[in-house]
């Protein structure tokens, strides 16, 4: 909410109605767009300081709904982003998992950055989750070493070398880099594990982080200069502008 009690705004208000009322609506109109849009160039750059991007479409979310229509009491204009991620960086959230695993969290590794941290790239194409299959079959394991060691013979064997893998304190999608086909027991020669995805949280909290709020509060401050700037536009158009 914001209150005009600016002497030569309120002025001007009169003048237009007084002697051009249809022109008020679209002063009121072009007030709403400017201010969203420029909640929206100040947001692209908040975001920018404030968060780590890992694509451009981050930035490209925050869009502007402009006012339309010369109802004043129905115009409105709105700024926000299309990204339900965002809602969560405003507000902060937690997730919990929904199943027997945890919550997904890409590694570095699996954008492409390993042993870098932050990650500050998406996972890659092949290493998204939903890109992910399991096609090996269930080996009968007499213990957790045992369980790994067949997981990681079936992903060289079988070609499909992603796997879900539980480590103990860390559970995971892991991706098997190397080995020889051509094993006959043990571990495949040269086989790494490589974990593409960590699933060892039940929770993640996200906190707050508001990209938004900071940017409308400024802007809000300027409505009275855009307001005034779209009366004196008008004002001007319809010859009633007195210097």
């Amino acid at each position: 909410m914001f209150k005009i009690d600016d002497k030569q705004i309120i002025e001007f208000e009169k003048d237009l109605q007084t002697f051009a009322h249809k022109a008020l609506p679209f002063a009121t109109k072009n007030t709403l767009n400017q201010a969203v849009f420029h909640a929206q160039k100040l947001a692209k750059k908040d975001v920018q300081i404030k968060m780590v991007l890992r694509n451009k479409f981050t930035q490209q979310s925050i869009r502007v709904d402009q006012a339309r229509g010369l109802n004043i009491r129905q115009q409105e204009a709105v700024v926000g982003s299309i990204a339900d991620y965002m809602e969560d960086q405003e507000f902060g959230t937690t997730k919990t998992k929904t199943g027997k695993q945890g919550i997904p969290i890409p590694t570095s590794y699996s954008a492409g950055q390993e042993g870098q941290q932050p990650r500050i790239r998406l996972p890659r194409k092949p290493n998204k989750i939903e890109n992910i299959q399991f096609r090996g079959r269930r080996s009968k394991s007499k213990s957790k070493r045992q369980r790994i060691l067949f997981a990681v013979q079936n992903a060289v064997r079988s070609g499909n070398r992603y796997t879900y893998l539980d480590l103990g304190k860390r559970q995971g999608i892991f991706k098997v880099v190397g080995g020889r086909k051509g094993f006959k027991r043990g571990w495949p020669s040269g086989a790494k594990l490589k974990m593409v995805h960590d699933l060892s949280r039940s929770s993640l909290t996200i906190p707050k982080n508001p990209w938004l709020k900071p940017v409308v509060d400024t802007t809000v401050i300027l409505i009275p200069k855009f307001y005034k700037k779209s009366l004196v536009f008008q004002l001007k158009r319809h010859n009633l502008f007195r210097k």
